[in-house]
């Protein structure tokens, strides 16, 4: 297929607030580029249950537009990426913020300028830090399953809902309401049963289950054919 004349999508996701959920900052940018580094699943790759292991907790960005720097550096901290000796705080997912500030397409740079990044910003930010060797992608929603359930995390960036907000007492949340914003997060896990994914956000440990959630595997893919994007890293 020839290369496309404009090989970027790129889109300032607008961000409104809530009385329930916390800051997002994610925005949108796609280098068809991309395409040349999936994620590395063999054949054999099936989906299964499976929880990778986190103990760090969840992150807390405050009042800051950190979302992707926050998704990116759980994915380093959690099995099989964390490594013995390494601290991860918040802090280092600031550092990773402000370098892909610098690193993606939107216009200004933390700090002093809050602008939000993308997650492609965020995945150069680790590699160009030192903390990753590179980072692969996933295309849709059976990637995503697959590498959560042999490879490891993954980071996401999709459209967040009002009806994400605020998950049930199991922390489950349904997608519903208006959009938000955009938003990026980590997904720890996969529910080969229930049919869901387990994720961790950064609005510290009293929101959700210390942070964590779960959402169906049908609002994931729609998330993901909404300009949605997945992406985990090579050590």
């Amino acid at each position: 297929m020839a290369a496309p004349s404009n090989p970027h999508r790129v889109g300032v996701i607008p961000e409104h607030p809530s009385t329930h959920g916390g800051r997002l900052g994610r925005h949108l940018h796609f280098d068809e580029r991309s395409r040349a580094f999936p994620v590395p699943l063999t054949k054999a790759a099936k989906i299964v249950t499976r929880t990778w292991e986190r103990t760090v907790a969840a992150f807390d960005q405050g009042a800051l537009g950190s979302c992707t720097g926050n998704g990116a550096v759980g994915v380093l901290c959690t099995a099989p990426y964390k490594q013995k000796g390494s601290r991860y705080t918040e802090a280092m997912a600031r550092k990773v913020y402000s370098r892909a500030t610098r690193d993606d397409v939107i216009v200004g740079v933390w700090p002093p300028q809050d602008t939000g990044s993308t997650v492609l910003g965020a995945m150069k930010a680790l590699r160009d830090l030192g903390y990753a060797t590179g980072y692969h992608w996933c295309f849709g929603l059976d990637d995503v399953l697959k590498t959560l359930s042999t490879l490891g995390p993954v980071e996401v960036g999709v459209n967040w809902y009002e009806g994400f907000d605020k998950p049930d007492a199991k922390g489950y949340v349904k997608l519903g309401g208006e959009q938000r914003g955009g938003h990026a997060f980590e997904l720890l896990g996969v529910d080969a049963e229930q049919k869901r994914v387990w994720a961790i956000n950064s609005w510290g440990p009293d929101w959700g289950q210390k942070g964590r959630f779960s959402l169906s595997w049908k609002d994931l893919d729609r998330l993901l054919h909404e300009d949605g994007e997945a992406s985990t890293i090579t050590r």
